[in-house]
């Protein structure tokens, strides 16, 4: 199958309401869809409805020193030279930004976006509410054995009864779910419908993860990606603390980060936010939250350590090699370790706090998936970190 090129939104006339012409438009039907994602992604709030998430009152400064990125080359996913710019141009970047000992060393925009536009994260999101989940375990608020159907009655006779809130965390949990994009009557597209669909779920995620009922493994037993287990770790925090996600958010992550620009959860069919997929926010805030994170507290720290690397393997032995997953972050052991959070349509946020470096990569590629990419993006990576020292 051929591959699209990129293109520019406002080139093409991409855009919602009467004025543009019917096979431009963007609705709530196509906008995950090649090519109205490449509108879609940076005007979120005007096609789902959305809660702002509060940062902080003054966005902490970024410093800048920029590098020459010119001479940069690689090996291109047919195994040609390619440098850095073709690198960028070709893989649907909306945002880039590099950070490295403190400063920013490459920041680019592409496709209509500018610094202050709020970009879906996708999957992003779950790397946020696992952090905000790990703060309030490490300061006692909430215990990670704390059982999923203690917080969540609802859940008690689905598969999570059983589980507890950190197997959540892991992915851990054993609950069955297929979340292959590429087949159109797997769960993920049926799930979906309470983020997107009020006409097929209008209760939110709630009452849909109270429908899965079957497993494929014994808590605890191996890792598998999955996105509602996400959303079912947010919902017990929501129980055991009496708060939002968005506040939860906000004074855990956002604030102590000093993330300040425009951000916004998107909300399901039940006016929650969304655990899985729902964040919005600019790259100068994910490079804030790199930072933070690079600073190196106790739990951070405990989540650049990884998690259970025999149980990934176990789930996931051919996906990402020397890789585990821990409070809904990847960690990739492969010297030098990286901790990662990634989304669908090309969303990256990628930290090596052994290298004070940071890459923050956000994209409207024509495919969800990210598996095929990720070996030019690790030769990217890995081409930049040599450069820069």
């Amino acid at each position: 199958m051929s591959v699209p090129s990129p293109i520019d939104w406002r080139e093409a006339g991409l855009g919602i309401g009467e004025a543009v012409p019917e096979d431009r438009r963007v609705t709530g039907a196509n906008w995950r869809t090649w090519p109205f994602n490449r509108w879609a992604f940076q005007h979120t709030r005007m096609l789902v409805p959305s809660v702002p998430l509060a940062g902080a009152d003054t966005p902490a400064p970024l410093a800048a020193r920029p590098a020459d990125l010119s001479g940069l080359c690689f090996a291109g996913e047919d195994g040609e030279t390619i440098d850095w710019e073709t690198y960028v141009a070709s893989t649907y970047t909306d945002a880039m930004i590099v950070l490295h000992r403190g400063a920013v060393v490459y920041e680019t925009y592409r496709n209509g976006m500018t610094a202050a536009t709020p970009h879906h994260l996708f999957s992003v999101t779950k790397s946020i509410v696992g952090l905000v989940a790990e703060r309030l375990i490490a300061d006692g608020t909430i215990a990670a054995d704390l059982p999923t159907e203690a917080a969540v009655p609802e859940l008690g006779k689905s598969a999570f009864a059983g589980t507890t809130l950190r197997q959540l965390l892991d992915m851990t949990d054993g609950i069955a779910f297929d979340e292959d994009y590429a087949n159109l009557n797997s769960d993920v597209h049926r799930y979906s419908a309470s983020y997107w669909t009020p006409e097929v779920a209008p209760g939110g995620t709630l009452p849909v993860l109270a429908t899965l009922d079957r497993r494929e493994a014994a808590p605890g037993g191996a890792f598998r990606y999955r996105t509602p287990i996400a959303d079912a770790a947010a919902w017990v925090l929501r129980r055991a603390t009496g708060r939002s996600l968005a506040s939860l958010v906000s004074e855990h992550v956002w604030r102590p980060a000093g993330c300040g620009d425009a951000a916004h959860f998107l909300l399901d069919t039940g006016g929650h936010e969304i655990a899985g997929s729902g964040l919005n926010a600019t790259a100068r805030d994910l490079a804030r939250l790199a930072r933070f994170l690079m600073a190196g507290g106790p739990v951070e720290k405990a989540l650049i350590a990884g998690g259970d690397r025999a149980l990934f393997a176990a789930g996931a032995a051919n996906m990402r090699p020397d890789h585990s997953y821990r409070g809904f972050w990847w960690v990739n052991h492969a010297p030098p370790a990286a901790l990662m959070a990634m989304g669908v349509y090309g969303q990256r946020l990628h930290i090596e706090p052994e290298n004070d470096l940071a890459i923050i990569r956000l994209a409207s590629t024509p495919l969800p998936s990210n598996i095929a990419s990720d070996p030019l993006h690790l030769r990217a990576f890995t081409a930049l970190r040599a450069h820069l020292r």
